[in-house]
């Protein structure tokens, strides 16, 4: 599957601190996010790393790259408002 440059996901909010939510459209704020709250040792941020790259070279679709993104906040216990 081949994806627009620069694509974005759906929009993910998640607790970045308590109280406080921080929403993500895209793998700039995605590997942000996963840098501040994740594990690199992690298997989930690993993968949800891959993803960042790869929605940004547009070989990843924006769903598959979503899903990586929030099982990897939720590993390593960060709250996520997903619908």
């Amino acid at each position: 599957m081949t994806v627009r440059r620069g694509a974005t996901i759906r929009p993910v909010s998640y607790e970045e601190k308590v109280g406080i939510f921080r929403v993500v459209t895209d793998a700039k704020g995605m590997g942000a996010a996963l840098l501040a709250h994740c594990e690199p040792s992690d298997p989930h941020f690993q993968k949800a790393a891959i993803a960042c790259l790869t929605l940004e070279s547009g070989e990843t679709g924006p769903e598959q790259a979503r899903a990586d993104f929030v099982a990897a906040l939720k590993a390593a216990g960060v709250f996520v408002r997903d619908p």
